[in-house]
């Protein structure tokens, strides 16, 4: 016999929920490269499937009062993890979904640590080595939620560029004509970091609030998660565009592949402009700016990550020829 054991923050059996990691992945595996991620603000409580005392599975849900699909209010299940068991997965899920109902939710999410500024999506394949920041987890966890009764319900892939052009003549003109109506196009401001951090947040709304599933975070959050990343960030390859009058209107965020050692691989993690049509193809500016840094700095090979196959940036990724390598998916199911 099985028993489902809810846990909360503060409780004894609360480390139960954080060190089972430890027991699903080998001491080497990549899964163990990146810190878990918990939003204990939108954390309701985590679960965990027990038989005669040994943990199989544990998930946590999650109550993001902003959360929606298609106008249904959402909740997320999030930390998942278990061992290829997917009958106890299947009831572990069913516990939560159960909850999330009864806590006023039409929907469940999944996998979503809270919003998608934290980690959510599912690898579908592992045929190439994890990059930095890429959360790593087994691939039988999509047979689990499937079994389950979750649904796909958005595609996500990372392209990969091995041929670094640039200076792309279109590009280049619309440059000019940027800089021409006063756009300064400038590299981020290490000794402003965190001044740099509120402008970016309070720009974050606007350019993200169209994308799918995007709910607020606080200033202070937001500050403390790429605060994280201060240390490793090269400001050549952040890049900041603002208007005549210093308003953000444009930023292309890149880090290192830091888990590359045979190739010199850039990351572009986050591009964003201002939705007024007068800044079409800022985006592209700033990635051809990069595209040329990153050649002259020993590049070779530049990853676009997690883009919506939806999205903007899938267009972006292709203009400057990113192959897909990567594929990602993000499930739900109606909570009837």
């Amino acid at each position: 016999m099985f028993e489902i054991v809810r846990t909360i923050p503060g409780d004894s059996n609360f480390s139960d929920f954080e060190n089972f990691i430890k027991e699903v992945y080998p001491a080497d595996s990549p899964a163990h490269q990146i810190a878990e991620s918990i939003n204990y603000e939108y954390l309701e409580a985590g679960y965990l499937v027990k038989v005669n005392g040994h943990t199989y599975c544990r998930a946590a849900l999650y109550h993001n009062p902003h959360l929606y699909y298609r106008s249904l209010k959402a909740s997320s299940i999030g930390n998942f993890e278990a061992v290829d068991n997917p009958a106890l997965s299947a009831e572990l899920i069913k516990q939560i979904a159960l909850h999330a109902k009864q806590s006023g939710a039409q929907y469940l999410i999944g996998p979503m640590n809270g919003s998608t500024w934290d980690n959510y999506r599912f690898s579908v394949e592992h045929n190439y080595p994890p990059f930095f920041l890429e959360p790593y987890h087994h691939l039988y966890y999509n047979r689990h939620f499937l079994s389950a009764g979750f649904k796909v319900i958005a595609n996500y892939y990372s392209s990969i560029e091995t041929d670094l052009g640039f200076n792309n003549p279109a590009m280049m003109q619309r440059e000019a004509e940027f800089r021409q109506a006063g756009v300064v196009i400038r590299d981020l401001d290490m000794a402003g970091f965190e001044q740099e951090l509120e402008k970016v947040f309070a720009f974050n709304s606007l350019a993200f609030q169209s994308n799918l599933l995007y709910t607020p975070v606080t200033k202070a959050d937001f500050i403390r998660k790429y605060a994280q990343t201060k240390r490793l960030i090269d400001p050549r390859m952040v890049l900041m565009a603002e208007d005549a009058q210093g308003n953000l209107i444009g930023y292309f965020f890149c880090i290192q592949d830091f888990y590359n050692r045979k190739r010199k691989t850039l990351i572009a993690k986050t591009v964003a402009r201002h939705p007024d049509k007068k800044w079409s193809g800022m985006g592209h500016v700033l990635g051809n700016i990069i595209c040329k840094r990153a050649f002259n700095d020993g590049y070779q090979a530049i990853i676009h990550a997690f883009m919506y196959n939806e999205g903007t940036s899938n267009t972006m990724s292709k203009n400057f020829a990113g192959n897909p390598y990567k594929n990602y998916v993000l499930m739900g199911m109606e909570l009837s």
